[in-house]
């Protein structure tokens, strides 16, 4: 193997099969872009691997698609239209979004590298779609396992146990109860939690959100009842308000990642499903506001989405919950009793 400053070349062969696929002047310039990829951009061969892999399933495609071997006046000359019959050819053929998004990638890169080289310009690959890749939400609590979880979350607590597991039933009635991502509450600081008051049915809480953007979440009682238990409890809480509110075992401001594994653990303590995650919490959050017909404009703001699309992605509801809302919701279909 040859080397350059101690990188690794992969050895002659490993592309033999993809570059003699093209003309003579484009698999010289296959070949030069191995070696810029491998000595210049530093890529793995796990990941030349995949790029040459990608690319050798192009060079198949155009050669079957214009009935001879590429050459750059080839590549030149390609269309929209051929890039886009391409990736239809890999969909038929079981493809994955996400693979399909891949192999456009790399296509990509090597026509942009022709580009910069001035070997070629041909702009059409820059106007293809990349294949979506399929959301994924994730999974929510039923309306009954999140109960289970805020009264199982109340039965851990007692007066004898010690304050982190009064900690953990705040945040737990805190992600639940406002939706907050979890960074986001552990951002939180002392000053943001004044004292309950039971004169009031919800106190806002100011939180400072994604792109440093802040928005007030209303609390209820309850929530604010356990993060006054927690206040009462925890041996760090400072008097200046801008110090942290929920606080780790050796005294700093609380990671996320801790309350990640304070709720898997609390999930397991309860017997509920792995997915009962910081994350699903406040996407149950919405969800349950929303089977219970919350208005989806109000749920954007309480999550504190920029666009209305996030929100409606983020609560996708089963049949039976969108006839729920149907049912208590739309005028005619409470009326029991309709005259022939």
């Amino acid at each position: 193997m040859a080397s350059n400053s101690g990188v690794t070349i992969p050895p002659e062969g490993f592309y033999k099969g993809t570059a003699s696929l093209a003309a003579g002047d484009l698999e010289d310039k296959i070949l030069k872009w191995r070696t810029y990829l491998a000595i210049e951009k530093r890529m793995s061969q796990h990941s030349l691997r995949a790029y040459f892999k990608d690319l050798r399933d192009f060079l198949l495609f155009v050669t079957d698609h214009r009935g001879q071997p590429p050459s750059l006046d080839t590549f030149g000359d390609l269309k929209i239209t051929d890039f886009r019959s391409w990736l239809a050819k890999k969909t038929m053929a079981g493809n994955a979004a996400s693979s399909r998004a891949r192999a456009l990638a790399s296509i990509r890169s090597f026509f942009r590298w022709l580009d910069v080289q001035g070997y070629l310009h041909n702009p059409a690959i820059q106007y293809v779609r990349t294949p979506k890749r399929p959301q994924k939400l994730a999974k929510v609590l039923t309306q009954n396992q999140a109960k289970t979880a805020m009264d199982g979350a109340d039965q851990l607590i007692k007066p004898e146990d010690d304050w982190i597991k009064a900690r953990d039933k705040a945040l737990l009635f805190l992600l639940y109860g406002t939706g907050l991502r979890v960074a986001e509450a552990a951002d939180v600081n002392a000053g943001d939690i004044p004292p309950f008051d039971p004169s009031k049915k919800a106190l806002p809480l100011r939180v400072t959100g994604k792109g440093g953007k802040q928005r007030d979440v209303p609390v209820i009682p309850v929530v604010w009842q356990a993060l006054d238990y927690y206040r009462d409890s925890c041996p760090f809480l400072p008097a200046d308000k801008n110090e942290p509110f929920f606080y780790g075992t050796r005294g700093g401001r609380l990671h996320p990642g801790i309350v990640r594994q304070r709720m898997k653990l609390l999930r397991r303590q309860l017997g509920l499903p792995e997915h009962m995650t910081p994350h699903s919490l406040r996407h149950s959050f919405a969800t349950h506001l929303l089977e219970e017909g919350a208005n989806l404009r109000i749920i954007q703001e309480l999550l504190g989405h920029a666009s209305l699309k996030t929100t409606q992605r983020y609560t996708e509801l089963s049949d039976e919950a969108l006839l729920k809302v149907y049912q208590n919701c739309h005028p005619r279909a409470r009326i029991k009793d309709v005259p022939d």
